[in-house]
C-alpha cells in the first residue's frame, strides 16, 4: 500500500521554524555589512513565501540587548492581516521582540535623511477634518515643499516613527500635501499633535 506524507505546517510555522534555527546569527550579523546583503537576501526568501507584500526591519540591539524584528506590509492595506497572522505565530526566543508593523518612536524630536533631503517633526505642521470609521483626514503644510514623490516617501518615514504603521493606514482617511506658508504656522497645528488626536480618537 502507498503512502503520501504531506507537510501540514502552515506557512507561518515553516517560517518561523526556519528562523529559529538561524536566528542566532541574525541577532550577531544584521549590522556585519560584509554579511548583510546575504542575510537580507536569505530572509526574503523565506518571507516571501509567506506572502510577497511583507517587508522586514531590524532594529540595533538596545541597551536591554533585545533586537527587534519588524514586519511589516509598507502600507499596504489589505495585506494587514497577514502580517498579524504571522506575528502572532512567533515563537518566544530570549533577546528577540517582533512586533507587528513599524512601531512609534518616542520623542517629539526626530530627523531623517533621506537622500540629500533632511526633514524632521519640525518642518510639518496640519490641520484636520474627521473621517469617516473614526478616522480623520490630515492636510499636511511641509517645508520647502515641491511635490516631489520622494520626499512624500520620507514623510511617511517620519508618519510611522511618529504614530506607528498601523495607525498612518488605519486611522487617516486622507492626505493632502501642500507647501507652507510661514506667515500661517499660526493657524495651523504641530505634526507632533498629530499622536494625540488620534489617541484620544481611539479612546471614544
Amino acid at each position: 500500500m502507498a503512502f503520501s506524507l504531506f507537510n501540514t505546517q502552515s506557512k507561518e510555522d515553516r517560517f518561523w521554524n526556519w528562523f529559529l534555527k538561524d536566528q542566532e546569527t541574525y541577532y550577531a550579523e544584521v549590522d556585519n555589512l560584509d554579511l548583510r546583503e546575504k542575510l537580507f537576501d536569505d530572509l526574503t526568501t523565506h518571507l516571501v513565501k509567506v506572502h510577497p507584500d511583507l517587508v522586514f526591519e531590524f532594529s540595533p540591539i538596545r541597551e536591554s540587548e533585545v533586537r527587534e524584528f519588524i514586519i511589516s506590509t509598507d502600507g499596504i492595506k489589505a495585506a494587514f492581516p497577514l502580517v498579524e497572522k504571522l506575528v502572532a505565530k512567533a515563537p518566544t526566543i530570549e533577546k528577540w521582540q517582533f512586533n507587528a508593523f513599524r512601531q512609534r518612536v518616542p520623542g517629539d524630536e526626530l530627523a531623517i535623511c533621506y537622500g540629500d533631503l533632511e526633514i524632521s517633526y519640525s518642518d510639518i505642521y496640519f490641520r484636520y477634518q474627521d473621517g469617516g470609521y473614526g478616522k480623520i483626514g490630515i492636510e499636511l503644510n511641509i517645508r520647502n515643499f515641491n511635490g516631489e514623490d520622494y520626499i512624500k516617501n520620507a514623510i511617511y518615514i517620519l508618519l510611522d516613527s511618529l504614530i506607528g504603521e498601523y495607525d498612518v493606514t488605519m486611522g487617516l482617511d486622507w492626505i493632502e500635501w501642500v507647501k507652507l506658508d510661514e506667515s500661517n504656522i499660526e493657524n495651523l497645528i504641530p505634526l507632533t499633535d498629530l499622536r494625540d488626536i488620534l489617541d484620544e480618537k481611539k479612546a471614544r
